[in-house]
């Protein structure tokens, strides 16, 4: 939810990390990147509403909502980003493709949709914790995420070059 906790900050979006290996494309994709870093902090700004959009779909978002996302583009928590952005038709199909790819390479979840992928799998619930090496993000777990273990994709520890501290993840199934 974005709220502040004294143990850390609730988030609905965790599930972004399963798309850990496609986002510094994405971002280059969008023009956002250049030689692993931000071409401008407009564009690393940015960078955390496609985050979202890739998501939920949704192009507007209270800023409550984007603390995982900003820790993922190198911003701090507390950095104010903008409210909205403009998705062209051609970032959308970008953005839809990368979604269809991830889903394409996790044979074990199926032939997903695009928005099954997002509410099964992106949209999820979980407690962001700052420590002082490390950011530590755990997983509310769903029934289903007996299929974690057959996911493609590696996201245990992130860490992008923007990135000020690595993110550990703890996604139980």
């Amino acid at each position: 939810m974005g709220i502040s906790y004294k143990n850390g900050i609730a988030v609905s979006n965790a599930g972004i990390v399963l798309l850990n290996s496609f986002i510094v494309m994405l971002f280059e994709r969008l023009s956002l990147v250049k030689d692993n870093n931000f071409t401008s902090i407009e564009n690393q700004k940015n960078a955390v509403l496609y985050l979202q959009y890739v998501v939920t779909g949704v192009s507007e978002t209270e800023e409550s909502y984007l603390a995982l996302n900003k820790i993922l583009c190198g911003l701090s928590v507390t950095d104010s980003v903008p409210a909205k952005i403009e998705i062209s038709q051609e970032k959308e199909i970008l953005i839809v493709g990368l979604i269809n790819a991830a889903v394409s390479y996790w044979s074990a979840i199926g032939h997903s949709s695009v928005e099954g992928f997002r509410g099964n799998w992106l949209i999820r619930d979980g407690m962001l914790t700052e420590l002082e090496e490390k950011w530590e993000l755990t997983v509310d777990r769903r029934a289903y995420d007996v299929l974690i273990n057959k996911s493609p994709f590696a996201f245990s520890i992130i860490k992008y070059p923007w990135m000020h501290k690595p993110l550990h993840v703890i996604w139980p199934f």
